[in-house]
């Protein structure tokens, strides 16, 4: 088995990122920043366009861009929220299993290994994960049963 826990600055740089989750929502931005400028042109008030565009733009700013997974052509990276200098590469090869569990108050994608081990990444939308996990890993979803998607 390939996939470890290693150091964000011992990771390989030699192939190009193929997909990545980011927990910043600029796609939301963007067409709050189009609603805004709709607004001017159907002549709805003006101020709620002008606060729509300000805010967008000051979030898209100074807002932190925090990426939870990258997804290359034959692993993934997925780092670790609280320590930002440890990361976990998963070799595709390597996963048996992964599935999407959500519940009231925190979403994961859990991914079974070879080795038995289980990592759990803290999640917030089951569509992104699961569109990305199922372009690279999708013959190995595993459908959870609804007792043990509760918390």
């Amino acid at each position: 088995m390939k996939s470890k826990e290693l150091k964000t600055y011992n990771l390989p740089l030699d192939n190009p990122v193929i997909a990545q989750i980011d927990a910043k929502p600029s796609s939301f931005f963007v067409i709050l920043i189009c609603i805004g400028f709709a607004s001017f042109m159907l002549n709805m008030p003006r101020t709620y366009g002008l606060i729509m565009i300000l805010s967008s733009i000051i979030a898209l700013t100074y807002m932190p861009r925090v990426v939870l997974m990258e997804f290359f052509q034959e692993y993934l990276v997925a780092y670790n929220k609280a320590d930002k200098n440890n990361c976990v590469l998963i070799y595709y090869e390597d996963i048996t299993s992964w599935s999407y569990v959500w519940g009231a108050q925190h979403d994961y994608l859990c991914i079974e290994l070879q080795d038995g081990s289980e990592e759990r990444i803290e999640a917030f939308s089951r569509a992104i994960f699961e569109s990305n996990m199922n372009r690279f890993c999708k013959e190995k979803w595993k459908k959870v049963p609804n007792e043990s998607r509760r918390h």
